[in-house]
């Protein structure tokens, strides 16, 4: 079903989202949701709250059997409005999630966080490792991260935007 909310709605950048799935914390609160946009193949994970590094790897985990059902090539990671840090789940993405992530297709992983948000030396490590093994960008909006995987999308498939 299209949804609205909390994921991005369909305009003339993108098809509309079906929600997927979400994780919670132990404590019953929104940790994370999952939206796939089915013409773009592209999987976003919209954030929610102060992370740990035990969340970031929760969520990452949740992700990979819909990286491996629905083949997304592009990722759109949506961390605005969050906190925390989860730098300690560096080892764990490098060794396991993008390994994975990667098999099932994920070719570009764009990043969006808070223009004013702090990032701290771990979590800046932990974006450069995955760049190292996946194409990635940061953006302080949704809107330039879409053009970008569009842009990217189109570039690595050979199809006209």
């Amino acid at each position: 079903m299209p949804l609205s909310n909390p994921l991005p709605h369909a305009c003339k950048i993108h098809s509309p989202a079906e929600l997927v799935y979400h994780v919670d914390d132990d404590h019953g609160q929104r940790v994370a949701d999952f939206g796939f946009f089915a013409t773009e193949r592209v999987l976003y994970v919209r954030w929610h709250g102060h992370l740990t590094a035990d969340e970031v790897i929760r969520v990452a985990e949740a992700s990979l059997p819909w990286h491996e059902q629905l083949h997304p090539v592009g990722l759109l990671n949506d961390k605005r409005g969050t906190s925390g840090e989860w730098g300690e789940s560096m080892a764990w993405i490098e060794y396991e999630w993008i390994p994975r992530a990667k098999a099932s297709g994920l070719q570009a992983f764009a990043y969006v966080i808070n223009p004013d948000m702090m990032v701290s030396f771990e979590n800046a490590a932990l974006i450069e490792k995955i760049r190292q093994k996946v194409d990635l960008r940061t953006f302080y909006s949704v809107g330039a991260a879409w053009k970008w995987l569009r842009q990217h999308a189109f570039r690595r498939t050979g199809a006209a935007a």
